[in-house]
């Protein structure tokens, strides 16, 4: 093969030359994120049933909702909450499901069936199947104090930024829809004799849409278009409702018409304490650069911001300035890890050697980018994290070639001898070596899951580049090498030949010892797994601090909008608060992918603050709690910053599951109560309510027929009151304008003022609601929970710096061993915990996969068992360095530490193979077993270590880097590698002394 490639050396290098061109052109042009972007399997269905109490809302929406949805086999769990009016249900599909669509179409097939079973008055069912999309950009209109003038403005802006290349869809919050109140009087009414029906039949014989024709006048077309629907308000005003004596009065003689804000109260948005609007606009992922496309809508916004004047156009969050700032970083983490890497190999093999070897990394990194663009892959900050790591491994193959063909050399071998003997000997071992570490990651690649899909990009990127790096070893390299390098005058100053042959003696004279130390050395380790804090995913680097505010249940969105604001104007005070967005009836746009949405809610509310940097959120977070539990009592809070990885309420979250609702409380209690006394958990709360007081009308069925009215007519006519049925429709404007009717006061109507009010028969008579009704108290939950449609409560809670989940739940299960909970009280874990086991449960089912390939591999090439199990302690003895490595730099042991000790053993194990290959070579040629470990050991020392060195290089950017994602992943690597090289090069030479005598024997030819 090696003469072949002699003869097409022009081809070769034509090849590698125009693929490396691919790479350019490939990083110039491929789409960019900051993140990957993951399957849609998580939708929320929203239910509307107005003026249902949340038991109604539970028992008769939720209950054959949950029952049809777990008949559909991709979901695999589903959360809901019912409230007055309302049933939300959170459905998760399975993480194996990625054709999501399919999915969310048999969902949606389960909802219709399930609507069947509805009450009739059930209002809209509607899922929205996109709930982790993330706007790329949040723009905040302002200027204005009218929240209807904005929403124009707001709409005007959608209109204009909708044509950009790349814009997914657009959406406005925080807007106001308008409606036309027609604020009924009703004491003018009974003086009229008008009934509220009467009023609604008249405004919609008004209120038509009837064509009028066309006729034809010299040939041409005329249409004919009749005055048929209200063309203003003051049409309305005027609308002549006819009296019982058949005289007319206007519509304004028994109501006052005026056009505002929809009710009741919508979700609210500030700007740094200015009502705004938002638009959020969406982009295409996955094929659309976020760089470039946020300079297209900056391109835009100053082009029409003129006409806009005088509105305010801001950026509230604008994700392509951060997925430049954080590819940036990481580019320079590679160009550092580069020039460290170059400068480590030039220094151990020599200038020309060394520039020989580094010349393998550019071309390796273009052909990986052009192959992964070519692929459909995005440029993310995981794919670039994949390369880095790669870097030093992906050099190992170019060291060990290189250090041969030169050996050849320096013992007067001629130049093609060299390259095809180098080539003939090494192909097989790096290959065996390449495919180990390959199948190290294949459980990765192979996982499903959010945590998989998250991390997918480091697999990828580090197969690929793995992959390019052998086949241009035995090929591009040895032809450069044949060509550039040439014999070495032996000056016998080499600095290393001398630790070799110190590591060779040692293994010779004393296996025993070195494979007793090495085991007493892992046991030392294993006794520090204690001293490891788990954690799944850290939080994140953004200088963010978010405060989610949860008023009790019940409170309506007035209350909560003036809690929020005291808040926001507090921590105004505060030096470290730069900006200061405030969000009220919902959570706001999710502008970070672990960001969780939640429904519109009139309790709910967040607050977004943007400090100078991450330090200065340190002093901010304990003092926003301590002032709102000084200051706010009623206001119940969470306040942290961003976190990373799947999205989750909080990391630890605890569900109680009790068929009585009363256990189930106490049981809530009692887990609450216990974790606020363990040590590290903070914002600590749980989602039992109080309750809500309700008035229950009770309608005299026999009085009631006396009047000609019956329990309907009673319903809608309190509901009317309060709330307002929509009579027509205003047709007028781009939206169709709802008309509504109800009392002056709507919602706000007092008590007494309700309980007085007149309802209206078919003749139009009004009966006093007192005459036929009766009325009673009462106290009801305003809220249930239910998951998998069985009930349940959760208790959540935050943690302090330097704590993990772990220590909170081993906090929580020591207290409940004191004092158990009440029988039949069954617990689940959520946050963290959950998506820690999801994650390692998802690693597990594909490992065996990776364990049949890596036994594969090495199996083709030592056809021997018991070489094979000297190559794996190499795993074991690997946790010398990786459990105290992270507990000395503080790191914890989470997801990305597991990724560093899945890339570790694809390393430690290839140090392994070509000790051993050397070995076996020499017990062909006929040398004692300790002859050819020692021989091994000199020969191999110098590349093991080079790699070592270049690995560990590699990952020094990364490891001292600022983002909170990869050091530990780093440190795990570079600690567990410095001492499972050093244990490679003296434990396992010293076990083969003891194992192996001799060299694999061939099959017998046995008689038949």
């Amino acid at each position: 093969m090696a003469s072949r490639l002699l003869n097409y050396q022009r081809l070769l290098g034509m090849v590698v030359t125009m693929l490396c061109l691919l790479g350019i052109a490939a990083y110039s042009t491929m789409p960019r994120q900051e993140d990957p972007s993951f399957p849609y399997r998580a939708g929320m269905v929203t239910v509307n049933y107005p003026g249902a109490s949340a038991d109604a809302v539970e028992r008769l929406v939720l209950n054959p909702l949950a029952d049809e949805l777990r008949q559909v086999e991709e979901v695999d769990f589903t959360q809901a909450t019912a409230r007055t009016g309302v049933a939300i249900v959170r459905v998760r599909l399975n993480d194996t499901i990625y054709d999501t669509d399919s999915a969310w179409d048999r969902v949606r097939q389960a909802m219709d069936r399930a609507r069947l079973e509805f009450p009739a008055d059930v209002g809209q069912m509607a899922l929205d199947d996109r709930l982790i999309d993330i706007p790329a950009i949040v723009l905040a209109v302002g200027g204005s104090t009218s929240v209807t003038e904005l929403s124009e403005v707001a709409e005007r802006l959608k209109q204009n930024l909708a044509d950009i290349p790349g814009v997914s869809r657009i959406e406005l919050e925080g807007d106001a829809d308008e409606q036309i109140t027609l604020a009924l009087d009703d004491a003018a009414m009974f003086r009229l004799g008008i009934s509220p029906a009467r009023v609604m039949d008249t405004l919609a014989r008004r209120n038509q849409t009837i064509p009028g024709g066309f006729v034809v006048v010299d040939g041409r077309r005329m249409s004919v278009l009749p005055n048929s629907e209200f063309a203003d308000i003051d049409a309305i005003r005027a609308t002549p409702i006819e009296l019982p004596d058949g005289s007319q009065v206007p519509l304004a003689a028994a109501a006052e018409v005026w056009r505002g804000p929809e009710e009741p109260r919508q979700p609210e948005t500030w700007f740094d304490g200015e009502r705004v609007v938002l638009v959020s606009v969406i982009m295409e992922e996955d094929s659309t650069d976020a760089i470039r496309f946020g300079e297209r809508v900056r391109k835009r916004l100053d082009a029409i911001r003129g006409d806009f004047a005088p509105y305010q156009i801001r950026e509230m969050f604008f994700q392509p300035d951060k997925v430049e700032q954080r590819l940036d970083n990481l580019a320079w983490s590679l160009v550092l890890s580069v020039i460290i890497i170059v400068a480590v190999v030039v220094t151990g093999m020599g200038i020309r050697m060394g520039i020989l070897v580094a010349s393998i990394l550019p071309m390796v990194a273009l052909i990986s980018i052009g192959l992964y663009d070519l692929g459909g892959g995005v440029l993310h900050q995981i794919a670039v994290i994949g390369m880095v790591i790669s870097l030093g491994i992906l050099i190992d193959n170019a060291i060990v070639i290189v250090e041969s063909i030169q050996g050849h050399l320096d013992n007067g071998i001629r130049r093609l001898d060299a390259l095809k003997q180098s080539v003939r000997e090494l192909a097989g071992p790096l290959g065996a070596s390449t495919g180990t570490t390959l199948a190290a990651f294949a459980p990765l690649l192979l996982s499903k899951g959010g945590t998989a899909d998250f991390t997918r990009g480091v697999p990828v990127m580090i197969m690929l580049t793995l992959s390019v790096s052998y086949l241009l070893a035995i090929s591009a390299v040895p032809l450069l090498a044949a060509r550039f390098l040439k014999p070495r005058k032996a000056t016998g100053q080499d600095r290393l030949v001398g630790l070799a042959r110190l590591l060779g003696g040692l293994v010779y004279r004393m296996p025993g010892k070195l494979m007793l130390a090495g085991l007493v050395l892992v046991l030392v380790s294993l006794a520090l797994t204690p001293f490891m804090k788990q954690q799944f995913f850290p939080n994140a680097d953004r200088p963010q601090v978010i405060v989610e505010l949860y008023m009790p249940e019940g409170t309506d969105q007035e209350r909560t909008s003036a809690v929020a604001a005291d808040l926001e104007r507090a921590i105004r005070e505060r030096p470290e608060a730069v900006q200061i967005h405030r969000f009220t009836g919902f959570t706001g746009p999710s502008f970070y992918y672990n960001l969780q949405r939640s429904p519109q809610a009139p309790n709910r509310g967040r607050i977004v603050v943007s400090t100078p940097t991450l330090a200065d959120t340190t002093e901010l977070i304990p003092w926003i709690r301590d002032y709102a539990n000084i200051h706010l009592p009623e206001l119940n809070l969470s306040v942290g910053i961003l976190g990373q990885g799947p999205p989750r309420a909080a990391p630890v979250e605890v569900r109680v599951y009790h068929a009585d609702d009363d256990i189930r409380a106490a049981a809530v209690e009692q887990v609450f109560s216990a974790l606020r006394r363990v040590k590290g958990t903070v914002d600590v709360r749980h989602d039992l309510d109080i309750g809500v007081p309700s008035i229950s009308i009770n309608v005299d069925d026999a009085s009631a027929a006396r009047y000609g009215i019956n329990r309907s007519d009673v319903a809608q006519g309190l509901y009317g009151q309060s709330f307002g049925v929509v009579a027509e429709q205003y047709r007028q404007e781009e939206d169709p304008i709802p008309l509504v009717l109800r009392s002056r006061e709507g919602t706000n109507l007092s008590l007494s003022r309700l309980l007085s009010i007149n309802i209206y028969n078919d003749q139009g008579d009004a009966v006093p609601l007192s005459a036929v009704t009766s009325v009673e108290t009462s106290w009801e939950p305003a809220a249930r929970y239910l998951r998998n449609g069985v009930r349940m409560n959760t208790v959540t809670a935050n943690l302090l710096a330097g704590y993990s989940f772990s220590q909170a739940l081993q906090g929580l299960e020591a207290a409940l061993e004191e004092k158990p909970l009440p029988a039949g009280t069954r617990l689940a874990m959520g946050g963290d915990a959950e998506g820690s086991d999801d994650a390692n449960n998802a690693l597990l089912t594909t490992a065996p996969i990776g364990i049949l390939l890596l036994l594969f591999f090495l199996l083709i090439q030592f056809n021997s068992f018991r070489r094979v199990g000297i190559i794996l302690l190499t795993v074991p003895l690997a946790t010398v360095g990786i459990f105290p490595g992270l507990v000395l730099s503080g790191s914890p042991f989470g997801f990305q530490s597991l990724l560093g000790v899945i890339a570790l053993v694809g390393i430690v194990v290839n140090n392994a193979i070509v000790l051993l290959d050397v070995m076996d070579r020499q017990l062909e040629k006929g040398e004692g077993i300790r002859e050819a470990v020692r021989t091994a050991v000199e020969q191999r020392t110098r590349p093991i270590l080079l790699t070592t060195a270049t690995t560990v290089a590699g990952l020094l950017p990364l490891a001292f880097s600022s983002s909170t994602l990869w050091p530990p992943m780093a440190w795990a690597i570079i600690s567990g590698l410095l001492a499972s090289t050093v244990l490679t090069l003296l434990v396992i030479p010293s076990v083969c002394s003891k194992v192996i005598r001799c060299r694999v024997a061939e099959p017998e030819n046995a008689p038949a």
